[in-house]
């Protein structure tokens, strides 16, 4: 039935555009055939389900007798049939639209994924060419630019690679300390946006431990990372607490803020040690009127 009324249509729609058209062989080529109103009865029943299936079926709405629901579907697949041409050519042309729009997504990303490609070589051998104690220092504005820019997993391998230099060197080196000091700087200031509290430790620690410290900025950093530490809910990373309260005695800063920061050390039993044998942690004690045992208690 939708088959006869979208063909029937599609005569409809060629009688009153050009009037009936035998199939015949085009004049210009050969080998290629005019179907003529064979190709309008194609386009009308291709209209005509098209129609029947996109429109709801509204039976409910009219009165639902057996003659009704007959001519319902008829109605359509006429409709459909008459105007099969267009919207045979609008599918077409949606379809069409919709493949422009997906290739051009997808050179967009592929686009954009080369960018990141780029970005990420160039930040990763400008960073070991600055981390390699044999090279003259690079620029560092277009070193910590490159970084900037780099997406999150390269900015996580340079993490590794100047955490890694500054541990090593900290203790003979300081000097090669400072090489660092750009790297995390640039790591904070990424233009994503994302923080990390690990980050600021190491540009604190790098700030301490470099030959000319930076107490003030380290004690900043340090205090940074805490409370990006503990507005995440983690827990341990108490040498953040340890390397602030070196930083807050150079300082001389109140004895309170000192002390938080030695009884929350303290409570990694390896920090305690250490604080016990340290000359910074035992003269300040000496110098409050006390001695750091007291203060940590007896027992190691």
């Amino acid at each position: 039935m939708i088959t006869f009324a979208g063909a029937f249509g599609g005569l409809l729609f060629t009688a009153r555009d050009d009037g009936f058209t035998k199939p015949h062989r085009d004049p210009e080529n050969k080998y290629a055939w005019k179907l003529g109103w064979v190709s309008d009865c194609a386009y009308g029943i291709a209209g005509g389900y098209v129609v029947f299936l996109i429109l709801p079926n509204n039976s409910n709405l009219i009165d639902s007798t057996k003659i009704l629901s007959f001519l319902q579907p008829l109605a359509l697949a006429l409709v459909g049939g008459y105007g099969g041409r267009s919207l045979v050519d609008r599918a077409l042309a949606n379809v069409a639209n919709d493949a422009k729009e997906a290739i051009k997504t997808a050179q967009e990303t592929k686009t954009q994924m080369i960018q990141i490609q780029e970005s990420d070589t160039l930040a990763i051998e400008l960073v070991m060419q600055h981390l390699d104690e044999n090279s003259e220092v690079q620029d560092i504005q277009e070193l910590q630019e490159a970084i900037k820019k780099a997406s999150l997993t390269t900015r996580l391998e340079i993490f590794r690679e100047a955490r890694e230099f500054r541990k090593s060197n900290w203790e003979k080196n300081p000097e090669l300390i400072e090489r660092t000091i750009p790297i995390f700087k640039a790591l904070i200031e990424n233009s994503a946006g994302e923080k990390f509290h690990r980050t600021h430790a190491q540009l604190g620690y790098a700030l301490k431990d470099q030959t000319n410290p930076n107490w003030k900025e380290a004690f900043e950093e340090l205090s940074k990372a805490i409370m990006l530490r503990d507005d995440k809910g983690a827990k341990g990373f108490l040498m953040y607490e340890f390397n602030r309260a070196i930083c807050g005695i150079k300082l001389q800063l109140e004895r309170n803020l000192i002390l938080q920061d030695i009884k929350a050390a303290a409570n990694r039993k390896e920090l305690s040690k250490k604080m016990r044998l340290m000359n910074d942690f035992k003269n300040w004690a000496e110098v409050n009127g006390e001695s750091i045992n007291q203060i940590l208690g007896q027992t190691p």
